[in-house]
């Protein structure tokens, strides 16, 4: 027999829906089990209660806020619709119906829904104390891993709007251990690292911070080991109608903070836009809208 569309959904989706709206112990707990979603057979409900810190009883409260009957129902259908680093479960080894081509209109409401989800659950403290390191950084570095990469370079085009040294990491041609080794106090380093993460993520955080850097983790709801190694977490919501996920919601808090940067930094950020605006001009060969001489 099939399994329904609800049974189906991955405990991810499950738990993106309601991350929002739980409790702080209920977070905890649901950290722990995408921490363990691979091996989640092997982990009775009180253990995991248990290493999230809180009780049975909010154990089983979850459980069935996710939508699970039962803690072994649970596991079941865990087990079978995981596929860690794909969005859509297990969709990509079992032999489906033919896909259906998404909409344009599909897509925008997906993105939306991503950027509100995650936009609802970032506490408004935790954005300002991020733009407050990036007004204060004498230098921010900015580090893409892996799918992470492409929004490191969209950080930096506009961070290096406002600011006069940002850097990318890793850069071509370098060693990320020789890059790392110039990060120092007074640094803040803005880290993309997306499920698939590397294992040593939570390495390379403690010792950013041990360097007297302020470390900011930008990721999605299933980081565990590595943001509780940062000093700021933004959980973005990657839902994607296709096997990979989408970051437009990564990109909306690249736009909240380098927009709120800006306005912080006033007319410093503005004498630098208009030095680069200038440098432009005189350097490069690029169409502009001819003005009116009327």
């Amino acid at each position: 027999m099939n399994a329904s569309p609800s049974s189906a959904r991955s405990l991810e989706s499950r738990i993106y829906a309601v991350y929002a709206q739980l409790a702080p112990s209920e977070r905890r707990l649901a950290d722990v089990m995408l921490q363990h979603q691979m091996d989640l057979a092997l982990y009775t409900a009180s253990e995991l209660a248990r290493e999230a810190g809180v009780s049975t009883a909010t154990a089983a409260r979850l459980i069935r806020t996710l939508g699970y009957p039962s803690y072994p129902e649970a596991k079941r259908q865990i087990r079978e619709a995981s596929h860690w680093g794909s969005p859509q479960g297990g969709a990509i080894d079992k032999p489906q119906d033919p896909v259906t081509t998404p909409t344009l209109a599909s897509v925008v409401q997906t993105n939306i829904d991503n950027i509100r989800a995650t936009a609802d659950g970032i506490p408004p403290q935790t954005l300002a104390a991020i733009v407050d390191a990036c007004v204060a950084a004498d230098r921010i570095f900015l580090v893409g891993l892996r799918n992470g990469f492409g929004l490191a370079h969209y950080a930096a085009h506009f961070f290096g709007l406002i600011k006069d040294d940002v850097r990318v990491l890793p850069a071509t041609g370098t060693s990320m251990a020789h890059e790392l080794s110039a990060i120092g106090k007074g640094d803040h380093v803005i880290c993309f690292a997306f499920r698939r993460r590397p294992r040593k993520l939570p390495l390379l955080l403690t010792e950013i911070r041990a360097a007297g850097a302020i470390a900011t983790l930008i990721t999605d709801i299933s980081a565990s080991e590595s943001a509780r190694a940062a000093d700021h977490v933004v959980r973005c919501r990657c839902h994607s109608l296709a096997p990979f996920n989408s970051f437009t919601a990564a990109a909306t808090i690249i736009d909240y903070l380098s927009w709120n940067a800006a306005a912080r930094l006033g007319e410093t950020s503005m004498e630098r836009f208009r030095r680069i605006d200038r440098m432009v001009e005189l350097m490069d060969d690029v169409a502009t809208p001819k003005r009116d001489k009327s």
